[in-house]
């Protein structure tokens, strides 16, 4: 791609940005984003404002694992294969049984790194071809790590900085020996496919260490052939690709004070949370893991795949793995920095729905890093470089830099609240049709079909298909089966169904006062009598006692469904008379009786009202 073709524009003043630019450049001139960013500071503390992107200095965090598989087509050389053909010479120069594999050594960003080489069978039939003439096709295997190690194992046993390539020929039309996977090449490339694992390198570093590691290789070529075949390691050019090139697993992470995460690993806290509030009880894919084994937080993991990155953060689309994790024998680090936790978030390529290929890169790191940032920020812990917060390792600093990213500060609260709202809503309007479908969706573990649940709660078809769409968004319907939306709605309107079903066979005395009231006050149907029927509500004249007894029959699991279910109440009221809302604390005193048996009646309901509850 050309280097000053238009990729992106400014999201304020619109001015086309190019590849090469710098985006804070362009920032610290642009008088659109810096009204934009008054105006954001202006509004800072309203908790209803979804942010847009922001530059500011955030932590910048350490790559770690990576995965990738990299592959160059060299079909415009005269010999494709030629690098091929000199790791086979190499090779054959050094004694493998004797002397294991052959060492060599390479200066990295001023460092002295070990460079191992090494092969092992591929699988993979000898090309039929007349230049070939192998007869057996093997993968090289190159090592490099730190050089005061003496083994990449020892190295890797000890978290260092290392990678990790596997080199394996490609060319159209390849086929794999009798007993082996068969092997596909769908782009026809003729030229290598290098898969890379490695730990602590940025992601675009990976092709060039495997330059540098081949250039070591290829000077010790010669010492005991005369006229090796010759390594060329301008034939895996990091620029040269190919647009298949594809990354499998990466990760980015900060290290953490020991005793600051507890809002990350709590029961209820940050990780437990995304998995629980953004997983279809049946529906894609979410995943909770909590080993506290070795020590408190030791293992916690939560796992949501594209779809539920989306609804996290808008405009992501990558599975990722949310992750707070110590190293494995905590005890043997105590009072180094390594007994400090690590928060990272990892691509899941697993449970992804497409391919993240090479070229995106931007993508993965903008995601990850934003992830990462927003799981900070919701923990309560700084997105900006604090020393009281992160502690520096061997390869993460405690340092900033001004970047472009999307901070939420309410995103989980907000989705709470939403799917309370939500569950409440749904759940005040069921009726026993309504509770009987609700109550089998978890019985059964969350999902069933409707012609299977309408057998089960002994209604027609299309009685079911009514339930379902006034229960919506409670209940999902997709895909021919029926399911409640989120793992945190199966939980919540667990305590609801009790209530529900007692509510409902309420129902002939809610029927009577509704009666007597339509006889009292006339045949109205207005929003105020509609809720007092809806919910067994009763108003008591209480003799010299101001305000009126309001006596609401439905039964709320929790404080907060009663508070919630008195203003929804308070609402309609208002919206009848046309008094102010907090009006209606002066003139009714509320009285609800949960589910355990306790009595919410505020003696103060007004204030009460003054906020949501």
């Amino acid at each position: 791609m050309c280097e000053s073709e238009p990729v992106a524009h400014c999201l304020y003043c619109k001015h086309p940005h190019v590849r090469r630019a710098d985006p804070t450049q362009h920032f610290n001139g642009c008088e659109e984003y810096e009204a934009a960013q008054r105006a954001a500071g202006e509004c800072d503390e309203d908790p209803d404002l979804e942010e847009e992107p922001i530059t500011r200095q955030f932590i910048i965090p350490q790559p770690h694992e990576f995965h990738a598989y990299l592959k160059w087509d060299c079909s415009h050389l005269a010999n494709p294969l030629r690098s091929y053909f000199g790791l086979r010479s190499l090779q054959g120069e050094h004694d493998f049984e004797e002397h294991g594999r052959l060492r060599a050594a390479t200066e990295i960003d001023g460092k002295e790194w070990a460079v191992e080489f090494g092969f092992k069978g591929s699988g993979i039939a000898p090309r039929d071809d007349p230049g070939f003439r192998l007869d057996e096709v093997r993968e090289y295997l190159v090592y490099v790590y730190p050089k005061s190690y003496s083994s990449w194992s020892d190295a890797a046993s000890e978290g260092r900085k290392r990678a990790y390539f596997r080199i394996s020929p490609r060319w159209p039309d390849i086929e794999t020996v009798e007993g082996s996977r068969s092997m596909s090449n769908p782009c026809n490339i003729e030229g290598y496919d290098v898969e890379m694992e490695g730990s602590n390198w940025e992601f675009e570093q990976y092709p060039h260490v495997l330059q540098a590691a081949l250039a070591s290789l290829a000077e010790r070529q010669g010492f005991r052939f005369n006229s090796p075949t010759p390594i060329h390691p301008e034939d895996f050019a990091p620029g040269d690709t190919h647009p298949s090139s594809n990354i499998v697993d990466a990760e980015l992470y900060v290290r953490v004070a020991k005793g600051t995460t507890g809002r990350v690993i709590a029961f209820d806290g940050v990780l437990h949370r995304v998995s629980l509030l953004l997983s279809g009880d049946r529906e894609g894919y979410a995943k909770t893991v909590r080993d506290d084994r070795e020590c408190p937080g030791y293992y916690h993991t939560a796992t949501i795949d594209s779809m539920r990155a989306h609804e996290l953060i808008g405009g992501h689309s990558l599975a990722k793995e949310f992750k707070h994790y110590h190293v494995r024998n905590p005890d043997a680090v105590a009072g180094t920095a390594l007994e400090n936790p690590k928060i990272g978030v990892s691509f899941q390529n697993s449970i992804h729905d497409d391919t993240l290929y090479w070229d995106d890169r931007d993508q993965l790191v903008r995601e990850l890093d934003e992830a990462l940032l927003n799981v900070l920020e919701w923990s309560d812990i700084p997105t900006r470089p604090d020393s009281q917060y992160f502690v520096a390792d061997d390869y993460f600093e405690v340092t900033g830099s001004g970047r472009w990213r999307k901070i939420l500060r309410y995103r989980l609260p907000r989705i709470e609240q939403k799917q309370d709202d939500l569950l409440f809503c749904a759940a005040s309007r069921m009726n026993s049709t309504d509770a009987a479908l609700v109550d089998s969706l978890l019985t059964d573990g969350g999902a069933t079909s409707p012609k299977k649940l309408a057998r089960t709660i002994g209604v027609h078809l299309d009685t079911v298909y009514a339930s379902i769409k006034r229960l919506s968004p409670l209940v999902e319907h997709t895909y021919g089966d029926v399911q409640l939306a989120s793992k945190y709605i199966a939980q919540e309107v667990t305590g609801y169904i009790d209530s529900v079903k007692e509510s409902i066979n309420k129902g002939l005395e809610g029927a009577l006062d509704a009666l007597f009231r339509a006889e009292t006050h006339g045949k109205r149907e207005d929003p105020w009598t509609r809720w007092l029927d809806q919910y067994g509500g009763n108003v008591r004249r209480v003799e010299g006692a101001d305000p009126d007894r309001l006596e609401v029959g439905f039964t709320p699991s929790t404080l907060d469904e009663a508070k919630r279910l008195l203003r929804s109440g308070a609402q309609r009221w208002a919206e009848v008379t046309g008094e102010p809302l907090r009006r209606f604390g002066f003139e009714f005193a509320p009285v609800v009786k949960l589910v355990d048996g306790t009595r919410y009646a505020p003696e103060r309901f007004a204030d009460a009202l003054g906020k949501p509850g």
